[in-house]
């Protein structure tokens, strides 16, 4: 996600407004080169004016997904967009309970697109996640908002409306975990290369000891000698 700014409109109809009302109050005059010049300095001042009260808005805008792979795209697309959607539950329900744990999975799962984005060849690893879990997520949420707008709720309504509530912090825990996974041969892999990097240097006589006894066993020179 990155910020834009979105201008906003009033400087240009503040602008435009000068014009307006000077060709109302002396439309003759606007037949001489001085008046036209003095209005579109003014019109000028007015938008530059008004753009210093009226910056615009800042929104967040996501950029499309750009792993090398166009099929992982469109799927990475699909899959925030499912995103958007629970966010969209979130903005709407009111429940703190609910709102944390749609929080913990919008979190995960933008950070799961994030990593497939990076490397396409945890699509597998992913796969079940982006055709199942997440889009029964959000089913299951469009489901709720249906049933909390209805008038008059009755027993079933309240029982699936329970049911939903109860299923979401299993919901984000596995979306967590399914983040997690994700860096489970990365965190093999550092192991491994720590390891390999402590025997080398005990090997060297780099590790264990203070420098001085290390220096003196490789037949350092020391001082006064």
């Amino acid at each position: 996600m990155k910020k834009k700014i979105i201008k906003s409109a009033i400087p240009i109809y503040g602008a435009a407004a000068v014009w307006l009302l000077l060709g109302l109050i002396c439309p003759r005059m606007l037949l001489k080169l001085w008046f036209l010049l003095l209005t579109a300095a003014l019109s000028a001042g007015a938008y530059f004016g008004l753009s210093r009260v009226f910056r615009g808005r800042e929104v967040e805008v996501r950029e499309a997904a750009r792993s090398g792979d166009k099929e992982i795209d469109a799927l990475i697309e699909a899959g925030r967009r499912q995103l958007d959607s629970l966010r969209a539950a979130n903005d709407a329900i009111p429940d703190p309970g609910i709102s944390r744990n749609l929080d913990r999975m919008v979190r995960a799962g933008e950070e799961i697109f994030n990593v497939l984005e990076r490397e396409t060849n945890q699509a597998q690893a992913v796969r079940r996640f982006m055709n199942y879990y997440l889009p029964t997520a959000d089913k299951l949420m469009s489901s709720y908002r249906l049933m909390m707008e209805t008038d008059s709720p009755g027993e079933n309504i309240a029982h699936a409306m329970k049911s939903v509530e109860n299923s979401l912090e299993m919901i984000a825990t596995a979306f967590e975990r399914q983040l997690d996974n994700l860096y489970k041969d990365k965190s093999l892999d550092i192991e491994t290369d720590i390891q390999v990097l402590e025997t080398m240097m005990a090997g060297d006589g780099l590790t264990g000891g203070s420098f001085t006894q290390q220096a003196g066993g490789q037949g350092a020179v020391r001082p006064g000698n």
